[in-house]
């Protein structure tokens, strides 16, 4: 990938916002008219697709999401792929007011998290539900939060805005094996020459690792294996997809974005950090739970939470199962 451009960075802030009523008025350097608002509805979210997310939005819920936003850091590395981050950095001549979106954005702790290492940047925050975000005076200056469901129509109000547009993790949210509609949008929101930045997790290579040499292995399946099947049935009944089309989107995602587009498309494939594998197995229990309560009869209920406590003990003892992350990036044409 080509370093990126920093003429296509500009510091062209709109004026559909209002002033914010953080106090924190040193948080960025261009911000009179950027407005954080929970009501800035641009499309009424349909009730299918509300319905259609099978995980809570509680206080338990947001924990989960925001311990997620920390560990996939650890990981990673970074929020923000540094080939892009490094077109932010001011420079001698000029500095950049960059304006990033970040989509189906959950607690809004992400762009928290960018606001503090970008503090020039405007951030603009959109999800089909906006319960799990703070309140507007409690956000970053430079940061906005605004209701509407990504996979509908674009407004015009929002295109060729933004610099990056970045999603994660939507495993359980494409449908069909398609991002196509979901992708075009976010191609429509980027200026010429922005960046797309997709982290995603690769269920096709989830695997269990163990602390025990491998002479020592029990060799039976054990419930991490089992939880991973099971998820991964339930899933397949729930979009109606064959073992082979499930969440093919995820292996096809880079030429995917490629075919809608994009340009200068680069896939990186991050395995697993084995001491971060209890973290992250402890935060798929709580996945688990979540899923538990919306079972329809007891008896399901009760499978489930017996697997986590199999799980746990599992855990306790050395083994988990961790599934690889990937991140997509791509730019959009600069004519």
């Amino acid at each position: 990938m080509s370093t990126i451009d920093h003429s296509s960075l500009t510091s062209d802030p709109s004026t559909y916002h209002e002033k914010g009523n953080s106090s924190d008025s040193e948080t960025c350097n261009d911000t009179s008219t950027h407005q954080q608002h929970h009501e800035n509805t641009l499309a009424s979210p349909t009730k299918h697709r509300q319905e259609s997310y099978v995980l809570k939005r509680n206080y338990a819920a947001s924990t989960r999401l925001n311990c997620q936003l920390f560990l996939w850091k650890l990981e990673l590395g970074y929020s923000l792929h540094p080939s892009i981050a490094s077109a932010f950095q001011p420079t001698a001549k000029a500095s950049y007011t960059p304006r990033i979106a970040d989509l189906a954005t959950g607690t809004a702790l992400w762009a928290f998290d960018i606001a503090r290492d970008f503090p020039a940047a405007l951030i603009d925050c959109f999800d089909i539900s906006l319960e799990q975000c703070p309140p507007a005076q409690w956000l970053s200056r430079n940061i906005t939060v605004r209701r509407w469901d990504i996979f509908s129509n674009l407004d015009s109000e929002i295109e060729d805005r933004y610099d990056v547009v970045h999603i994660r993790l939507l495993l359980l949210v494409v449908r069909n094996n398609n991002p196509r509609p979901l992708l075009r949008n976010a191609l429509k929101m980027l200026k010429p020459g922005g960046w797309l930045q997709w982290d995603e997790l690769d269920p096709w290579n989830a695997h269990t690792v163990s602390a025990a040499t491998e002479e020592n292995r029990p060799q039976s399946q054990n419930a991490a294996d089992k939880m991973g099947e099971k998820a991964t049935t339930e899933f397949q009944k729930k979009q109606e997809l064959t073992a082979m089309d499930t969440l093919r989107w995820v292996r096809e995602l880079d030429s995917v974005i490629q075919e809608v587009g994009f340009e200068e498309v680069r896939r990186e494939e991050i395995g697993c950090d084995h001491g971060l594998a209890k973290y992250f197995q402890d935060m798929q229990f709580l996945v688990m739970e979540e899923e538990a309560s919306s079972k329809s009869t007891e008896r399901e209920k009760e499978t489930v939470m017996r697997a986590i406590e199999e799980g746990v003990v599992e855990s306790q003892e050395g083994r988990a199962r961790v599934t690889p992350k990937v991140v997509c990036l791509g730019r959009k044409p600069q004519g």
